[in-house]
């Protein structure tokens, strides 16, 4: 067990890396998507006023938000696979493009991307159209 511990200390800190920047990953999506909600929200107003539901606009909202998290990545998936054989020696044990290993982090961008999302869509959902068109 003591041959293992500056691996395991080495994984502890990488655990805590990974963490810290998929933290800042999740709070800068959410103030982009914050932002893109700011900036469109006469437009979200306008399409409230011709019919558009709720449920409408929370689909183009979070279309738009996993357009952009799915664009990235596959840009990443992309460099990561091209990256791979430099990596390999690195790796114990594990394939560099193993899908389950993959997925895992895919799947964990996904679910923060969600979250980060989730109270931009509330506050587009919540515009009031009259009052929105009033003040512009």
């Amino acid at each position: 067990q003591s041959t293992t511990v500056r691996e395991r200390l080495l994984a502890m800190l990488a655990l805590f890396f990974a963490t810290v920047a998929l933290t800042l990953a999740g709070v800068g999506l959410y103030g982009v998507l914050d932002y893109s909600v700011l900036q469109r929200r006469r437009e979200i107003g306008i399409r409230m006023v011709l019919g558009a539901r709720a449920g409408d606009i929370a689909w183009r909202v979070t279309a738009d938000v996993f357009s952009m998290v799915l664009v990235g990545a596959a840009v990443g998936l992309g460099l990561g696979m091209a990256s791979a054989r430099y990596i390999e020696t690195l790796l114990y044990q594990v394939q560099p493009t193993d899908t389950r290993m993959l997925a895992l982090p895919s799947l964990t961008i996904l679910a923060a991307a969600l979250v980060a999302a989730l109270p931009a869509v509330i506050r587009a959902v919540r515009i009031d159209p009259a009052n929105m068109l009033r003040t512009e």
